[in-house]
């Protein structure tokens, strides 16, 4: 910020000699000695970093003559450098910033009348756009004051950082996005993992589930066949003694008899 701010002194600094310049050229501005006397005063405190004090006096000769393109650009110019106060960010001060913009668009837009200030308008243009890190807007400044003056070494180089400002914020976002492409492809694959274990899980209690009703089964057959294997075993016994019930019997019988034909 701030080495963008010394650039708009030395801004202000080259209008000193404006007025020679208008006079050699002949150009339709038609300026009046009070004109002239509040911007010789207002560049002095300008440069004396009392932006407001100038100001007024920007003001006054702009009163004097509306018409002055000299005394718009150094409004806008003081303007300008008391909005962007980082140490004052009221409403009043983001007011004064915005009009500074409008007067220094103003002069930037008449470069066939000044090539020369307009050039000048769009260079603090790009710079208040590129300390807001509107760095294509700044970009787009800088572009159109190396049109109305092909030798400004200073727009080439802020024109040059912009450029690369924009460069490294797309290569940020690029890298952004393949950073947010791998933590989704990780979270997918987490997804996928919690979804196989739940299967195996799954998978698992149905084995064991498989498992118990075969256990279960498998002691109801056991229970059947013991069960089959005693009855057998009770009805052979049963067997068994009724078949030595009637041998018994017989032989009773056959005692019985002997006896009676003793």
């Amino acid at each position: 910020m701030k080495k963008f701010l010394k650039i708009y002194i030395l801004s202000a600094l080259i209008l000193l000699s404006f007025w020679n310049d208008i006079k050699a050229a002949g150009n339709e501005e038609a300026s009046t000695k009070k004109e002239r006397n509040h911007i010789t005063k207002g560049n002095k405190l300008y440069e004396e970093g009392k932006f407001k004090d100038a100001l007024k006096q920007y003001q006054e000769a702009l009163e004097e003559n509306p018409a002055s393109l000299v005394g718009r650009y150094n409004l806008g110019l003081s303007e300008i450098q008391i909005g962007s106060n980082p140490n004052d960010t009221s409403a009043a001060a983001k007011k004064v910033l915005e009009t500074g913009l409008k007067n220094m668009e103003q002069v930037a837009n008449l470069g066939s009348r000044r090539p020369d200030l307009a050039s000048k308008a769009n260079y603090n243009l790009g710079n208040v756009a590129f300390n807001s890190q509107d760095y294509q807007k700044a970009v787009d400044y800088y572009k159109r004051s190396l049109r109305l003056n092909p030798g400004d070494d200073n727009a080439r180089r802020n024109l040059r950082i912009a450029q690369l400002k924009i460069q490294n914020e797309d290569q940020n976002q690029d890298q952004n996005q393949d950073q947010q492409n791998q933590e989704d492809q990780q979270d997918q694959e987490q997804e996928q993992n919690q979804d196989q274990e739940q299967n195996q899980d799954q998978e698992q209690d149905q084995n064991q589930d498989q498992q118990d009703q075969q256990e279960q089964q498998q002691q109801s057959l056991n229970q059947q066949t013991a069960e089959q294997i005693l009855n057998a075993i009770e009805n052979k016994e049963n067997q068994t003694r009724a078949r030595v019930a009637g041998q018994n019997a017989e032989k009773s019988r056959q005692r019985n008899k002997n006896k009676r034909n003793w």
